[in-house]
This record gives C-alpha cells, structure tokens and sequence, in this order.
C-alpha cells in the first residue's frame, strides 16, 4: 500500500465504498475500449485514466504522476522508487514494451509484465495497485477481442487474494538483481514465472465462476473447457466459449 501525499477526499469510513465504486467504473472504462472501440494497444492515457477513476472522490492525485515533493513510498517494503523525474520516461517505455510483445508474449505473460512493472514504477502518490491490476485486465481482454466472462473479476479475484500476489510481486522483485530494472526494453524485464502461475490461476478462477454460471457444472465438462481455456490464455489465439461482448 502506498503513503499517498494527499487528505482523504471522502470520509474514512466511506473510502471502500467508494473503491468499490471506483473498481465498477474501472471495468466499464476497459469494456468500453476493449468491446466498443475494439483497441488492441496500450496508451499512456489508459494508465492515467484508470489511475484517476481509482482515486475518484477518493484522493485529489487523479491522472498526475508523483513528483519530488511528495513522500510516496511502499508500506512493508524496502523497495526504492525510482526517482520522480524517470516515472513518465518508464511509463511510456514500459507500454511500448508491452505493445511491442502483442504477437510474442502470452496475454498472461504481457499482464504478468504490466502488473509488476507498474506496481515498481509506482507513478503516482496513490490509487497504484487498483491500476496495475485493472491495466493488467485490460491487456487480457484486449488480446481475447471481448471482455472476459466471470464475475468477480480478475482485478477483484487479486485483491481478494491479496497474500499471493504480494508474494508473487516479491519473487519478481528478488530477479531484479538478475537485470537492470531502470533500464528500458527487455533488459527490464526479470523472471515473472511466479507471478504469471498466480495470473493463469486467478484467470482460471474466474472462468470456471463463467462456466458455473453457465450451467456448465459436471466435473468433466469444466475440466475440459478449462483445459481449453487455460491453453488459450498462454497464447495468442482466441479462446472459445462464452463470450462478454
């Protein structure tokens, strides 16, 4: 969690309401380019504005990037930010990144990427993680062409299980020793095996939540659709099943 450099814009009591909230509009911003516009790239105005709808009523840091004045730093972690002057440099470096690896790397590998590498660049003074999760989704559904079925969420289902994904957010943080982490292109990118298992089970979960409320219930036919599934989501083509279009 981040020490934000900002007072609370809502009442204590009333903030996980409204992250809540905030979350709903999260999935509707990414339905809307993912279904309505059918884009298939990333841009810097995505990470801001799914930054600023997580921070909406919530804190006044909406869409701007940290800057050497604030106290931004990580609860619980010995992690040191990259210096305020860098964050937009890798923003900008860390998208083209990953529209460059659409064709190459996995939807899971490419959000495994987006989901740690935004968590360590930590742009903003708050609202970072709703962010990185929610982009992290929007780069499966975009590689998928139509938003992925199931509810909860992948964004949620994270959150939920929020001891596992600290840990796999850990373990890529131990390989940056292995690479240059303020480097640009793929000298930045570490060993993400742990957190792309802990994606693949979190999209999985969510699936079979889909197929359930299908009616799609016996133990064979779910394993089967899943097995299909979970060989789509580690490759470029389109998985089949439900679709949330």
């Amino acid at each position: 969690m981040t020490h934000p450099h900002w007072p609370l814009l809502c009442d204590a009591a009333d903030k996980a309401e409204r992250e809540a909230q905030n979350s709903v509009e999260q999935i509707e911003y990414i339905r809307y380019w993912v279904n309505d516009l059918g884009a298939v790239e990333l841009r810097e105005a995505h990470v801001t504005e799914l930054q600023s709808l997580a921070v909406k009523g919530i804190y006044p840091c909406g869409a701007r990037y940290r800057s050497a004045t604030q106290d931004v730093r990580i609860s619980n972690s010995n992690h040191i930010l990259p210096e305020p002057a860098r964050v937009r440099g890798l923003v900008v470096d860390t998208i083209s990144l990953l529209n460059s690896k659409r064709g190459s790397w996995s939807k899971v590998r490419r959000a495994a990427y987006a989901l740690w590498r935004f968590n360590w660049i930590h742009p903003f003074a708050g609202g970072n993680g709703r962010m990185s999760r929610a982009l992290a989704y929007m780069i499966v559904c975009m590689d998928r062409g139509a938003m992925l079925p199931g509810v909860p969420t992948m964004p949620h289902i994270i959150a939920l299980e929020r001891d596992e994904y600290i840990q796999a957010l850990q373990a890529a943080d131990a390989e940056t020793a292995a690479i240059d982490p303020e480097a640009i292109g793929d000298a930045a990118v570490p060993n993400l095996q742990h957190m792309e298992a802990f994606l693949a089970a979190v999209l999985i979960k969510q699936l079979t939540i889909a197929l359930e409320a299908h009616g799609m219930t016996s133990t064979s036919a779910l394993s089967g659709t899943l097995s299909v599934n979970a060989n789509a989501l580690h490759s470029d083509s389109e998985p089949p099943g439900a679709s949330n279009k």
